[in-house]
């Protein structure tokens, strides 16, 4: 279940990174799994995948940890990223 942009834009307003997380990890449960955060211009930006295949996921994971290539586009349609701010923002990834 991909997000799309309405449904983007119909998500409610956070206060913070983990009101947004809690949101979507009781809309999506163990589909939906951080993989990084970096500070981007002075502000903390978490990284989350939302798995959308999860075989053809855990494949591409499993190459990339045994140093292989992973340039299947089944790897690359498999999840989705979506990146929220300390504050809350959210981006989701079309």
């Amino acid at each position: 279940m991909k997000i799309t942009r309405s449904a983007e834009a119909e998500l409610p307003h956070f206060s913070n990174h983990e009101e947004a997380r809690d949101y979507f990890k009781n809309q999506y449960g163990n589909r939906f799994m951080m993989t990084n955060s970096r500070i981007l211009d002075g502000v903390k930006t978490y990284f989350y995948h939302l798995v959308l295949d999860d075989q053809a996921y855990q494949d591409g994971i499993k190459k990339s940890q045994n140093g292989e290539r992973v340039s299947d586009m089944d790897f690359l349609f498999s999840y989705q990223s979506v990146e929220i701010t300390e504050d809350g923002q959210i981006h989701v990834i079309q």
